[in-house]
């Protein structure tokens, strides 16, 4: 009995040695299961490091219960940074721990890639052990500094040390996809920064002269493509001027600076409606694809609501509104890019112009996104891509519209000439190309001075072919034709640019002076008798001697009306008939004779 008492005792305290090492084991594993030290990110004394994010030690935290000053003093909770979390995470730390080198200045500059966060912070221990908190949550106003597409946040590091930063992260996507991180040098990023304000600034600057230059041809020809291009560029560069940080840095009026994100939205949408109203009016879209015209339309008024409801949806609900308009920004691009097409293809050449345009501003901004995906390098070019497709975009329209405007100037200016062509036409003899009887009276009543002048500075001559009848009767009336014919082109050498010629009816001209400064009207008559005669008229080898009978009247009485001056140079003309003819004669009053009826005859205004 004793002894098997003492076997199983043995057996027993065997058994208790056995769970007290197991105890202790599992005692000792639960420290190493609790708790992470993050990886130690060596900085560089000038330069960059980046995805710091993997070397990071993460705990979650959905509810952001965890204070910040506990965490940053304790590993316990943490674990490495996964891949998966690229895929799904939810509202989490990351601790990062960075070493400066002994010959860095120990100052450094933490970047993140903007994004939509639902809560980002990044606390930073201070000298005394407080933490500096910087924000970058869509909903809050943003502490951090925006520079570009980054948020920057200043810290030091003591050169040859070590420092922690805290993140809490909270993506739209609950991933880390989304989230990039990494340190720079404060001197490198001053420079980098600096640059890249002096290209947004040459960039806005060529924006900004674009838009005054169309809303000056605006003003002047009140076409709407070119209000509407003002309008879109505006809201580019709003859109541009929130995307590079410029606007909430040093324009944004505090009240705002929690609205960046509705902002950011509002303008993009109000950019893309605007472009939309410039493309129907520009390319005359209803005209040639009436039925896409309608889809383009009711797009518009879709997205017209959703610039509604970014203004007037609470906050926590504005990511789910920006989400809902997504599939509709991206159907509305491509609908423009096929409905511009479709136009280029009816024959209208601004639908190319549009479609050119278009597709480089939306290349640009396709590019971003495949680089925020990971699908590109990241590299400057590709970060601001979409500023140089903004300027492309601009550019290229600016220039449809001055090639538009040169069209309608150009189409404008053939109408004028045709009518003028028209007027003209309808104001000439067919068989002289001389002006005709209408035009004369006209004519004459435009350039009478009114009852108040003094003078009349412009002589009349009526011109009458001698013996006209009888050169039609022996040569035919071909003949006579080239005889009027040739009568017009001789007198128009004598004449000056200035003067008029019309033909009354038959072998019967006047011709109206354009002033007498130095000459006289009896003397332009002289010199026409002295051309018809100088050589004989020639038909088909026959020569025809020609001569003609000029009436003139110089002074006339500003008083006078049209049908006395043509009156009164038709008794000269008849006078000069009576004298033998192949002469000029100057109305004299003291030696008017009844007036000759005959086609010189014009009725006046009163009469007519």
């Amino acid at each position: 009995m004793l002894g098997g008492s003492i076997v199983s005792g043995r057996a027993g305290y065997r058994r208790l040695a056995w769970l007290a090492v197991a105890f202790a084991l599992l005692a000792a594993s639960l420290p190493l299961q609790a708790q992470y030290r993050a990886e130690l990110v060596q900085l560089p004394a000038q330069g960059t490091v980046g995805n710091i994010k993997q070397s990071a030690a993460v705990q979650f935290d959905p509810d952001k219960r965890l204070g910040p000053e506990a965490l940053i003093r304790s590993d316990a909770g943490f674990e490495p940074y996964s891949v998966d979390f690229e895929q799904t995470a939810p509202p989490l730390w990351l601790k990062i721990r960075l070493s400066a080198p002994r010959n860095s200045d120990g100052r450094y500059v933490l970047r993140v890639a903007r994004r939509l966060f639902v809560d980002f912070d990044v606390y930073i221990p201070e000298r005394g052990g407080a933490l500096r908190r910087e924000s970058a949550a869509f909903s809050k106003v943003v502490t951090a500094e925006t520079v570009g597409r980054q948020y920057a946040v200043d810290f030091a590091v003591p050169p040859g040390q070590t420092q922690t930063l805290l993140v809490y992260v909270n993506t739209f996507q609950a991933s880390l996809q989304p989230l990039e991180l990494w340190i720079q040098d404060r001197e490198s990023f001053t420079d980098s920064k600096l640059n890249g304000f002096v290209v947004f600034g040459m960039l806005c600057g060529v924006l900004l002269a674009l838009i005054f230059y169309n809303l000056v041809l605006y003003m002047n020809l009140r076409q709407r493509g070119h209000l509407y291009y003002v309008m879109a560029m505006l809201s580019m560069v709003l859109l541009l001027g929130i995307d590079s940080g410029l606007l909430q840095t040093y324009l944004l009026p505090d009240a705002l600076q929690p609205h960046v994100a509705r902002l950011v939205m509002l303008f993009s949408d109000a950019m893309l409606i605007t472009i939309g109203l410039f493309f129907l009016a520009f390319t005359n879209a209803p005209r040639y694809i009436p039925k896409t015209t309608w889809l383009v339309r009711a797009t518009l008024v879709i997205l017209g609501v959703f610039a509604v409801a970014f203004v007037v949806v609470p906050i926590d609900q504005l990511l789910f509104v920006a989400t809902l308009i997504q599939p509709t920004q991206l159907i509305y691009q491509v609908l423009l890019l096929v409905a511009a097409f479709m136009v280029g293809r009816k024959g209208a050449t601004e639908g190319y112009i549009f479609l050119a345009a278009w597709s480089l501003f939306l290349l640009s901004g396709f590019l971003r996104v495949f680089m925020s995906l990971g699908l590109l390098p990241r590299t400057d070019v590709l970060e601001y891509m979409m500023y140089f497709g903004a300027v492309a975009e601009a550019t290229i329209l600016a220039l449809g519209l001055t090639w538009r405007v040169r069209q309608l100037y150009a189409r404008h200016a053939r109408a004028l000439e045709e009518q003028h062509k028209a007027a003209r036409l309808a104001n000439l003899d067919p068989l002289t190309d001389a002006y005709n009887r209408r035009f004369l009276q006209t004519y004459l009543e435009s350039v009478m001075p009114g009852p108040n002048s003094d003078s009349f500075d412009r002589a009349v001559l009526i011109l009458d072919l001698d013996n006209f009848k009888e050169t039609n009767d022996e040569y035919g009336h071909a003949a006579g034709d080239m005889v009027l014919r040739e009568l017009v082109r001789r007198c128009q050498r004598v004449l000056r640019e200035g003067d008029v010629i019309c033909r009354l009816g038959g072998d019967e001209f006047v011709v109206v002076l354009s002033d007498q400064t130095d000459r006289t009207g009896l003397q332009v008559a002289r010199r026409v008798i002295d051309e018809v005669a100088s050589e004989p008229f020639v038909f088909d080898g026959a020569k025809m001697p020609v001569t003609t009978s000029i009436g003139v009247v110089s002074s006339i009485s500003p008083k006078c009306a049209v049908s006395d001056i043509l009156r009164m140079a038709d008794q000269a003309l008849y006078q000069a008939k009576q004298a033998g003819r192949n002469r000029a004669v100057l109305f004299d009053p003291d030696k008017a004779t009844p007036f000759r009826h005959g086609p010189s005859r014009v009725p006046n205004r009163h009469e007519a």
